[in-house]
């Protein structure tokens, strides 16, 4: 370490500094990643994003669950609504900094309401709250 002159060590910071801004999608790229994970009705993909507590709105369901109990009960909810399609409509963001999307769900039996919620934690964007709700 002591033979290493000390620019090298300077000119690390920036490459440091890069990588952080990697490690962690932005809100726009979580909210089409979440989208993704809905279009596919893949619970596993979309519980990736879950804050440790979620508001989970769906048919039957509504109250703030764990990360896994929300997986759980999305799972549930994709065995019997598989996804036809899922179209983003609308987005927004808040003054607190967090960012909405509405969207439509079709399953081919019925077509679902779907807004969810994604904050910042900690520097990490996750989603915070999901409704799916009769249209």
């Amino acid at each position: 370490m002591r033979n290493l002159p000390m620019y090298f060590f300077v000119s690390l910071i920036p490459a440091l500094l890069c990588l952080s801004f990697i490690a962690y999608p932005g809100p726009d790229e979580t909210a089409a990643q979440v989208a993704s994970a809905i279009q596919s009705g893949n619970s596993v993909e979309l519980s990736k994003y879950f804050n440790s507590m979620v508001d989970l709105t769906l048919p039957g369901y509504d109250d703030s669950y764990s990360k896994a109990q929300a997986g759980q009960i999305l799972k549930e909810f994709f065995s019997k609504n598989p996804v036809k399609s899922f179209k983003i409509t609308r987005q927004g963001s808040s003054p607190d900094g967090s960012n909405y999307s509405i969207g439509s769900l079709d399953t081919g039996k019925k077509v679902f309401r779907v807004y969810f919620l994604i904050k910042s934690v900690n520097g990490q964007n996750l989603l915070h709250q999901l409704q799916v709700q009769d249209n």
